[in-house]
């Protein structure tokens, strides 16, 4: 897991992230502390990236991917930060992809697999709950309502860009011998209904080009700095799931631009709790409990109030108007009330004071939240998925892409050739 936190005004943007990665092996975890996870995505430019997630695509490490591209791009500029991200992607799917066509292959697979697993599972848990005997018979019938009701589920779901041209007989033509070796168990049962491929892959299609990510470790992609015609720093971010058939599956997750209207932003992301609670004054999911408390207590107090005017044989036209109360709009209206005093009380005044941060400060305040993220998980009893060095970098318009603290996993006097390298 990961904590990192970029802070943004308009002097420039930094970015702090730990070191901490998890590594799943025969369905335990391991917990290593020395994974890069910012990287300047131009030598000669203002612009650097940041990801968390899967720290692999395909196979081939998120870093190696990185230096590829930087080297590629050369002295090349755009316009804004965006469309750094734009050539980026392009140079995923034209370069690096058609390098690892296995690749693409067992991303699929997984996927698939995922896929079955999810239907079976879910089918089976329905029957016991039914009180139905989890016969083969059963089984299949379960199976074949749960795929239906998939289909419908996604069948009006928004599709990611890359996707929006990709037909279910292109897809077929790719995937099919891929589906058909994972469902080949499935397929030799004496009672599979012949059509059932067919009804397995059309909401598996549609999930595969929607914009659900599922059944698959994702990669958060976070570009931040300056294009070449930007006075004002930016970031955006993405989430990638999988990548095959030369498309990559991949959401617009956030972004923040920095402009006269908008002046700074305090943003977590990966492990995003600790950095909210300071700069929502709560924690989300306390809040969230809070609501949920307060909606009980006034349903309760409803209840009450109709038994107490049942008792006293109370006009039933009473008791129905209370009865026909919406519970969910004074939930809401509460909800709305304390989110206005948050963000008034809280979120405003924190971001007024970060929109005047000098570089230095908001280098620090990055790398303090990520810093309290890795103190609450070590002095709880959550899993320490948080930890090893934290990397600091700032960039702003005139200096480039400046590290504040960096980790390297060689000694630096020994290798004064990496930096003339590094330097030429």
């Amino acid at each position: 897991m990961t904590a990192i936190v970029g802070t943004i005004n308009k002097r420039g943007v930094a970015f702090a992230a730990d070191s901490a990665a998890t590594h799943s092996v025969s369905s335990k975890h391991k917990i290593t502390n020395h994974a890069n996870k910012i990287f300047e995505l131009s030598k000669y430019h203002p612009v650097g990236v940041c990801i968390c997630g899967n720290l692999d695509f395909l196979g081939l490490p998120w870093e190696e991917v990185f230096k590829l591209f930087r080297q590629d791009l050369k002295e090349t500029s755009y316009p804004s930060l965006k469309d750094y991200s734009k050539k980026f992607f392009e140079f995923l799917k034209t370069k690096i992809m058609k390098k690892l066509v296995l690749g693409q292959s067992i991303n699929l697979r997984i996927i698939v697999d995922g896929f079955l697993r999810e239907i079976i599972n879910i089918s089976k848990s329905e029957l016991e709950k039914e009180g139905v005997i989890t016969s083969e018979e059963n089984l299949f019938i379960k199976i074949q309502e749960k795929l239906e009701y998939f289909e419908k589920l996604y069948s009006t779901a928004n599709r990611c860009e890359d996707f929006e041209d990709y037909s279910e007989e292109a897809f077929i033509n790719y995937a099919k011998d891929i589906i058909e070796d994972v469902l080949k168990d499935v397929l030799a049962s004496r009672i599979c209904p012949t059509n059932f491929i067919h009804q397995f892959i059309k909401p598996l299609y549609l999930i595969i080009v929607s914009t659900v990510h599922v059944y698959i470790v994702n990669t958060e992609i976070i570009f931040w700095g300056f294009g070449e015609d930007e006075v004002f720093p930016s970031y955006y971010s993405y989430i990638i799931s999988s990548a095959f058939d030369g498309r990559i599956k991949l959401t617009n997750k956030s972004e923040y631009v920095v402009s006269n209207i908008n002046h700074a932003c305090v943003e977590p992301f990966a492990q995003t709790d600790v950095a909210s609670t300071v700069i929502k004054g709560i924690d989300d999911e306390l809040r969230n409990k809070f609501y949920d408390s307060y909606k009980a207590s006034i349903t309760v107090l409803r209840d009450e109030i109709i038994d107490k005017l049942k008792s006293s044989n109370a006009p039933d036209s009473i008791i129905t108007a209370l009865k026909s109360i919406d519970m969910n709009s004074y939930t809401k209206l509460f909800a709305e009330g304390m989110d206005q005093y948050i963000r008034e009380s809280y979120i405003d005044k924190l971001v007024n004071t970060v929109s005047y941060l000098s570089k230095e400060d908001l280098a620090d305040m990055a790398e303090s939240l990520v810093r309290m993220t890795y103190l609450k998980r070590r002095i709880t009893s959550e899993e320490e998925s948080v930890g090893g060095p934290v990397d600091v970098a700032v960039i702003t318009k005139g200096d480039g892409f400046i590290w504040l603290k960096r980790k390297h996993y060689f000694p630096a006097e020994l290798n004064p050739h990496y930096f003339e390298r590094s330097n030429s």
